[in-house]
């Protein structure tokens, strides 16, 4: 039994998702002429991915300039004849709503032009490339899918009892075992303002410091670190027996007559990680549990540690089990 350094972990598992993903689809409809990217290049937002045939949209969108651009002309023209009272104010009206018109009529020409290019919404990497040149692209056509990878995320359900101890920003671990259980750092970057009332939990946002190998669809362990403890009481994990939903462990002792003994301990864990627990009571600094053998002890069974003599040159029962003060990988610990 020794005091240290405790993490109180929550542990989830979960699928990684990206949350800026989006489907390209082409605006109108015209042949593919020039395919600018391929699957996995890495994109910015407007950059231009494909370009259609644009000659019909190219000639509607120099008339449609030109008559705006007349039309202009002429309502400043009329504007200021308006302005020296030299036409009527109904005169002046339709000029204005001739130009409104125009306006809208080259806005429309121009939008069907720019959509020949088809562009990247968002920035992020190509993960579907699903034309050719030479297609016909139809309107409405998905042709790429965009994922920002560095918008991973992963998304657990929390229980409710939890919410006092979820803040944004605390520290979470990320494990993924398609990557040899590579670790990677994380933080919650966003808590549901609202518990689901099904299932009595609550949506946490898990993001990734740095992605590194991890890719959207790969699942994930997910622990989220509530509490850090830097001078915990802790007794080894590998020390604890189960009886009927209750933990034990049990404690070294010596009789009256110096003979080493065990003692069965409750274990009320307030917090555990994969190596220790940190009981709420019942053990001291020093003491010894026994780490190995625990599982057919009993009450005040005789034990030896490492190193002490071999049971069958003692004058006694044979030993139930083995203790020992070394260090974590002998079979008791302190």
């Amino acid at each position: 039994v020794k005091r240290g350094m405790i993490e109180a972990i929550l542990e989830r598992s979960a699928p990684l998702e990206a949350e800026a993903q989006v489907e390209v689809s082409a605006r109108t409809s015209n042949p593919a002429i020039e395919l600018l990217v391929e699957e996995g290049d890495k994109v910015e937002k407007n950059q231009v991915l494909l370009r259609l045939e644009s000659d019909k949209q190219k000639n509607d969108f120099d008339q449609a300039k030109s008559q705006f651009d007349k039309e202009q002309i002429d309502f400043d023209r009329q504007e200021s004849l308006y302005g020296d009272n030299l036409i009527s104010e109904q005169e002046y009206r339709n000029a204005k709503f001739s130009l409104t018109q125009r306006r809208l009529a080259f806005e429309e020409a121009k939008r069907q032009f720019e959509y020949t290019e088809v562009r990247a919404p968002i920035k992020g990497t190509i993960t579907l490339r699903d034309v050719k040149v030479g297609d016909q692209v139809g309107s409405g056509r998905k042709i790429f899918e965009i994922i920002d990878f560095e918008s991973t995320v992963a998304v657990i359900h929390v229980p409710e009892q939890y919410l006092p101890q979820l803040k944004p920003d605390i520290a979470a671990r990320l494990i993924s075992n398609t990557l040899g259980d590579t670790v990677f750092a994380g933080y919650v970057k966003r808590i549901s303002p609202i518990v689901e009332a099904r299932a009595g939990t609550i949506k946490v946002t898990v993001g990734v410091k740095k992605l590194g190998a991890l890719r959207p669809g790969m699942w994930v362990d997910v622990e989220l670190v509530l509490d850090t403890k830097q001078e915990a009481l802790l007794i080894p994990k590998k020390s604890i027996v189960y009886d009927n939903d209750q933990t034990f462990a049990f404690k070294l002792h010596n009789d009256t007559n110096g003979v080493k003994r065990v003692k069965r301990q409750l274990v009320l864990p307030e917090n555990a990680d994969k190596v220790h627990i940190e009981p709420t009571d019942g053990f001291a600094v020093g003491e010894k549990v026994v780490v190995a053998g625990q599982s057919g002890l009993k009450e005040n069974s005789r034990i030896r540690e490492v190193g002490d003599p071999d049971p069958a040159t003692v004058s006694t029962n044979a030993p139930t089990a083995t203790a020992t003060s070394a260090p974590v990988t002998s079979k008791s610990g302190t």
